[in-house]
């Protein structure tokens, strides 16, 4: 297992990295960078298992770098240490999905339990189980209707079909033989929307449908999904559709949790 520290502050990152005994939470190797940057240099050239970053940087923040992470390491943990407790930047923090956040001056007792429940998290095998294929038909026929470039209609089509898993912005560019950043651009003319939010809007569709169709268990429903961060996941939906999917599921009747 691999860990980078993002923070403009050298001292402040060396402190993290001796403070910290890494080795007892697996954690083989550790980076560090003073900007985002140096960040996304790491992250291509090495595998990162979860990052802890600072928020306010100059030259680009950490809730811009996790974005930048979100969508070509989606998965990739985040852990924001910052020195700003108001709401806005925990908001923001909390809706790219970021693992935790905890205060400057660090509390390393508090960090620990942190750690402890990511690596704990980072190394659970999970059993997903497949989603119903008419239901996954359905949002594939939905889309074939759009009046949108080839390539976009094929990348569409390979999101959907992988789902439940993680995908790569990389895999789907490989698949419409273009350049990642290329479709990136031309996803966002023809759709209106980034590939990852339509990652996220496709997986919100699912989980609708399989609470309302299945009766499957909401933790199971967020694995089907691809997210095995069940509290994220309640984040999202919650965010998506203004109540969450527990609330969702007895307003349309059907299943049980």
């Amino acid at each position: 297992m691999q860990a980078l520290l993002i923070d403009d502050e050298v001292v402040a990152v060396g402190a993290l990295k001796r403070r910290v005994n890494w080795e007892t939470y697996g954690v083989k190797q550790v980076f560090t960078a003073n900007s985002m940057q140096q960040a996304k240099e790491i992250f291509q050239k090495e595998p990162i298992d979860f990052m802890l970053c600072d928020i306010e940087m100059p030259q680009g923040s950490g809730l811009e770098l996790f974005e930048w992470v979100k969508t070509y390491y989606p998965k990739t943990e985040c852990v924001y240490v910052t020195c700003h407790p108001e709401y806005e930047y925990i908001r923001q923090a909390l809706r790219l999905g970021s693992a935790d956040y905890i205060l400057k001056p660090i509390d390393y007792t508090e960090l620990d339990g942190i750690l402890t429940e990511l690596v704990k998290r980072l190394g659970e095998g999970r059993d997903i189980d497949r989603i119903p294929e008419e239901i996954v038909g359905k949002l594939v026929a939905e889309e074939a209707q759009m009046k949108q470039d080839d390539c976009v209609h094929e990348a569409k089509r390979f999101i959907l079909e992988h789902i439940q898993e993680t995908i790569y912005v990389e895999e789907i560019a490989e698949q419409v033989h273009l350049n990642a950043q290329y479709l990136m651009r031309l996803f966002k003319k023809e759709t209106g929307m980034s590939i990852l939010e339509f990652i996220t809007n496709e997986r919100m569709k699912l989980a609708k449908e399989l609470l309302v169709k299945t009766d499957f268990a909401i933790n199971r429903v967020a694995d089907c999904v691809g997210y095995g961060n069940y509290s994220y996941f309640t984040r999202i939906f919650k965010r998506c559709t203004q109540v969450s999917p527990k609330v969702y599921r007895q307003q349309h009747g059907q299943g049980t949790q």
